[in-house]
């Protein structure tokens, strides 16, 4: 069969890459012991409201699928990597790049999508990469240049088929369709925003420190609809579709605005933190349903960011919040990450080199699993599930490697050496 014009320029972007950038696994110094395949299987799982079927598990048994790709960035070095896991070698590096806070994994696609900023232009910038587990071709889809600033926050719909990105120098929201790579610039966000999305509507904070402020606004025409004072320090925020509330989280607690037609951006309420002076983000876990998860954590005078034994569960169908105690006083959750089906949890636990885990679905803690040494920082770690929601990588930091743990049984089955610290890691099965 004849290949398209399109597929010709992937493998022609290939080889060309290859010849430049790819180095033997022994000279960078990685090392990978093989990993057993397992073919998908058929998406059994129960289908939810919030969870599209493409996001379940499709793994089986006590086995993983092939984490073959994965991309890492490098604070010390500002740089991206490309990573092929199967065979140990890095395909191609981005210099000159600095992410924030995340790599996106869009499954469905098999593509990549990275936001941050270019120090040596000082603007935003986007890549969007896209692989082929099964030909292990992959290409450059995007890499442009964004006006207005690092690019900082994001959150996308559950489905994954648009992603809301801020930057932060001149307050856009910026929608990315992640299909058609689409890009589009609206109003309503502010310094440091976080962000939603319900139907139509942006819902984004406009800065973190100082009286803060929830803009909603309307994409078909790009204008902001209401602003709604929420107190100081209003940062995290979540939705509900079918509450039709938004949730931000501010210093003096949990803020219920409407996102209804007739009484947009009113105030429906204030839910008071556990703790005074308790944060969450609010930003990092699927939203939309009747629970948003999240760590818990205070910022005291000397001793900077405290973080406290729970997750914190906001059940929005309820008004009120829960807690997901770990049991221990030593075991303190400070980052956490949510499996795109909405079952497991994972959490950096600080200054320790186990991992938190955390059944989300039932809102209970799990117990540890042991991983590798984490450099000391405000983001210690990060974490990617495979496709098989069991099993899933989380970072090293302290000795540049990525452990595969099994979730079930609690235990590290591989661990991958990488030439450079990775502090920003995502994967994408086959």
């Amino acid at each position: 069969m004849q290949k398209s014009k399109l597929e010709h320029q992937h493998i022609l972007d290939v080889s060309v890459s290859r010849r430049k950038t790819i180095t033997t696994a022994a000279s960078l110094g990685l090392s990978l012991t093989a990993l057993p395949h397992v073919s998908w299987a058929q998406e059994t799982s129960p289908l939810t409201t919030t969870v599209p079927e493409f996001l379940l598990s499709s793994g089986t048994g006590g086995k993983p699928d092939d984490p073959l790709w994965g991309v890492a960035m490098s604070y010390g070095e500002k740089q991206l990597d490309l990573i092929d896991l199967d065979n140990s070698q890095i395909l191609h590096s981005f210099k000159g790049f600095d992410a924030s806070h995340a790599i996106i994994p869009v499954e469905h696609l098999n593509r990549f999508v990275v936001h941050g900023y270019r120090p040596k232009t000082r603007t935003g910038a986007l890549i969007v990469l896209e692989v082929n587990p099964v030909t292990k071709v992959w290409s450059v889809l995007m890499d442009k240049d964004i006006k207005g600033g690092r690019l900082l926050h994001w959150q996308p719909r559950p489905d994954m088929t648009e992603i809301v990105f801020n930057t932060i120098g001149d307050g856009g929201l910026h929608v990315l369709d992640t299909q058609s790579l689409e890009l589009t610039r609206y109003v309503g966000g502010g310094r440091h925003s976080n962000m939603a999305m319900m139907d139509d509507l942006l819902i984004a904070t406009d800065k973190m420190a100082g009286p803060s402020q929830l803009l909603i606004t309307d994409r078909k025409t790009n204008t902001t609809l209401s602003k709604t004072d929420v107190s100081e320090w209003g940062h995290g925020v979540t939705v509900n579709f079918e509450q039709g509330e938004a949730y931000v989280w501010a210093k003096d607690g949990i803020h219920r605005i409407s996102l209804a037609q007739k009484s947009m951006g009113k105030h429906l309420g204030l839910i008071p933190s556990f703790e005074i002076g308790e944060r969450c983000w609010f930003c990092w876990t699927p939203q939309g349903s009747q629970f948003t998860h999240d760590v818990a954590w205070n910022w005291e005078q000397g001793k900077g960011d405290v973080y406290n034994p729970y997750l914190i569960a906001m059940d929005m169908k309820n008004a009120r919040m829960e807690k997901i105690a770990t049991n221990d006083p030593e075991i303190k959750p400070s980052f956490l990450q949510v499996s795109p089906d909405g079952r497991w949890g994972l959490a950096s636990l600080r200054g320790r080199t186990d991992i938190g885990i955390f059944d989300i679905a039932n809102n209970s803690f799990k117990g540890t699993v042991e991983a590798g040494p984490a450099k000391p920082s405000f983001f210690e770690r990060d974490m990617a599930f495979c496709k098989n929601r069991n099993f899933a990588l989380v970072t090293n930091t302290g000795d540049k490697s990525v452990s595969l743990l099994n979730l079930e049984t609690r235990e590290e089955v591989r661990r991958i050496h990488l030439p450079r610290r990775p502090d920003w890691f995502k994967s994408l099965s086959a």
